[in-house]
C-alpha cells in the first residue's frame, strides 16, 4: 500500500487574532492562496454558525481569500450530502472553528464528508481546528474537566478523536485557563500519547506528522509522559489526586520546533 503524503495541521489554541497582525491566518491564507485561493471553513462545532462564519468570512477576505465555503453540518445526514461533500473536495484548505468537539467527531465521524477530508489531508491539503476544532484533531480527545485545578481521574472526559494525530491528546486556551493539571492527568491514563497544551493565539504547523513549528503570541507545552515510572492512576482513590513521577515537560515559544519522531526539541 501507498503511504500517504500526509499534508499540513494548523492547530490553534483558540481565540486567534483576528484583527491586528493576524500571524496564524496570514498563514492559513498563504496556503488558501498557495493553493488555489479558496478556503473552506466548517462551524459544525459552533452553536451560532451564522455570527462565526461572518467574523472569519470578514477576517479572512481581507487576507485576500476570495473564495470561501461556509460549510455547517447541523445533523449526521448533512455529512452525507454530496453538495457538501463537493465543497470539501474543491477545497485544499478547511478550517474548523471552535466551539463543541463532541459535535465534530460525533456528526462527521466516518462520513462521506470525513473522507473527503481525510483525503485533502492524505494528498498534502492543509487542516486547520481552533479551540474545539483543534481538541478533535488528535486520536484521544479532551472533553471535559476543571481548569486551575489538580488531575483527579473521575473529572476528565475523553473520547475518541478523528484521529489526525493518531498518538496525542491536545488542550487549546491552555494557559489562559490554568489546563497543566488536567493535560497531565490525560497524559497519565496512557502515556504513549503525547500531551499538547497551546495557548490562546498560538498554534502549531505540523508538517507530514513528523514535526511541528510554534507560531503566535503564546507558548506551546509538551508533555512526554514515556519515561513515567509511576503513576497512582490504579491505586488512588475516588477522590484522590493522581500522583505521577518521572513526567517531561518542554515549554516552546513562537520559531521553535519539535521533532514528534524522537520526541525532542530542535535546537
Amino acid at each position: 500500500m501507498t503511504k500517504p503524503n500526509l499534508g499540513t495541521l494548523i492547530i490553534i489554541g483558540g481565540h486567534e487574532d483576528k484583527a491586528g497582525d493576524r500571524v496564524i491566518l496570514n498563514e492559513v491564507a498563504r496556503r488558501a492562496r498557495d493553493d488555489g485561493g479558496r478556503l473552506v471553513v466548517v462551524t459544525a462545532a459552533t452553536q451560532l454558525p451564522e455570527e462565526v462564519a461572518e467574523d472569519y468570512r470578514a477576517a479572512f477576505g481581507d487576507l485576500g481569500i476570495k473564495h470561501i465555503d461556509m460549510l455547517d453540518v447541523r445533523t449526521r445526514a448533512e455529512a452525507h450530502e454530496a453538495a457538501l461533500v463537493d465543497k470539501v473536495k474543491a477545497a485544499r484548505v478547511i478550517f474548523f472553528t471552535g466551539g463543541d468537539q463532541l459535535r465534530i467527531t460525533s456528526q462527521l465521524g466516518d462520513s462521506p464528508l470525513f473522507q473527503a477530508l481525510l483525503e485533502t489531508y492524505h494528498t498534502g491539503g492543509t487542516l486547520v481546528g481552533t479551540s474545539a476544532g483543534a481538541a478533535a484533531m488528535p486520536g484521544t480527545m479532551l472533553i471535559s474537566g476543571p481548569s486551575d485545578a489538580s488531575s483527579k481521574l473521575p473529572s476528565l472526559g475523553m473520547a475518541p478523536g478523528l484521529g489526525l494525530m493518531p498518538d496525542a491528546v491536545i488542550d487549546s486556551h491552555f494557559a489562559e485557563r490554568g489546563r497543566i493539571g488536567r493535560l497531565l492527568g490525560a497524559v497519565a491514563q496512557n502515556p504513549r500519547n503525547l500531551g499538547i497544551g497551546i495557548d490562546e493565539d498560538t498554534a502549531i504547523v505540523v508538517e507530514r506528522g513528523i514535526c511541528f513549528d510554534v507560531i503566535g503570541s503564546g507558548a506551546v507545552y509538551v508533555v512526554d509522559g514515556s519515561d513515567i515510572s509511576y503513576s497512582s492512576l490504579c491505586e488512588t482513590d475516588a477522590d484522590g489526586v493522581i500522583s505521577i513521577d518521572d513526567v517531561r515537560l518542554h515549554v516552546l515559544g513562537t520559531g521553535d520546533q519539535y521533532d514528534l519522531i524522537a520526541r525532542r526539541p530542535v535546537r
